[in-house]
């Protein structure tokens, strides 16, 4: 395929061999560029392709979930109960965050829990 691309055509050992440049093996430079640029091409065909692949499976991918979080959202939500209306009172929530507290003091380093909202399940 590619020995129109080669000068000469030699016969060794019974077989035709495909040289770029003189006969006595003086042109083996310009073969030897010729093969590197040929893997060079091919190298970077094959990056652009694997790209390619992984940027579709990507685009596959975020439309899926985009379509599930549609589906999630068009779904009515219930309000969301206070502490108060499900009959914890402030005493037992003081009690809740005064445990958390009381536990992550005794771990090392600052304590970053911070208590928003207390909800029973």
């Amino acid at each position: 395929m590619w020995s129109h691309l080669l000068i000469h055509i030699i016969q060794e050992g019974g077989k035709e061999v495909p040289y770029f440049g003189e006969p006595d093996g003086a042109g083996w430079l310009g073969e030897a560029l010729l093969y590197a640029l040929l893997g060079f091409f091919v190298t970077f065909l094959g990056i652009v392709l694997l790209i390619f692949i992984v940027w579709l499976c990507g685009q596959i991918v975020s439309r899926l979930s985009a379509r599930k979080g549609s589906k999630k959202a068009a779904a009515p939500a219930a309000p969301a109960a206070t502490a108060e209306e499900e009959g914890i009172g402030e005493e037992v929530r003081a009690a809740i965050i005064a445990a958390i507290a009381a536990y992550y003091a005794d771990e090392e380093g600052t304590c970053e829990f911070k208590v928003k909202r207390i909800k029973r399940l």
